[in-house]
Formats: C-alpha cells, structure tokens, sequence
C-alpha cells in the first residue's frame, strides 16, 4: 500500500493542491496525519493510493448525464 504526499495525490488525480485541501475539508478524502516531533505542532499529512482509486472511481461513475431524447423525424 502506498502513502502519498499532497502534491503527488493531486498528480495522481490530476488536480491541484488545493483541491486534494478541499476534498479533505469536504470529507471526500481522510489523510493520515503523523506527527514527527512528541509535541510537534505541524503535521506530515499522507494518502492512501487506495482511497484515491476509490475517489476517482466515485467520480467516473458521478450523477449520469443529462441527454435529450431527439426523434428521428426532427433530424431530417
């Protein structure tokens, strides 16, 4: 299982930085937060590739396209 920075979630997904934020601010998307010093203030924040398939897959599938019904008489 592979853990990703923010910069490289948003190439993963092809978006950027602040977007992987905003995803995290929506609940869509939970990072691991890991804390390097005991009473370090500032956190590493870190992805699961896993969980960044599973978003993508989320949105591949989304809301279904709204398409307009056209008879074939009204295209000739």
């Amino acid at each position: 299982m592979a853990w990703l920075t923010k910069k490289e979630a948003g190439k993963y997904l092809s978006v950027c930085e602040s977007t992987i934020d905003n995803l995290g601010s929506n609940g869509l998307l939970v990072g691991k937060r890991i804390y390097l010093k005991p009473n370090g203030k500032k956190p590493i924040v870190r992805y699961k590739q896993e969980d960044l398939d599973n978003l993508f897959e989320k949105r591949q599938r989304g809301r279904p396209r709204q398409t307009e019904k056209v008879d074939a008489e009204s295209l000739s």
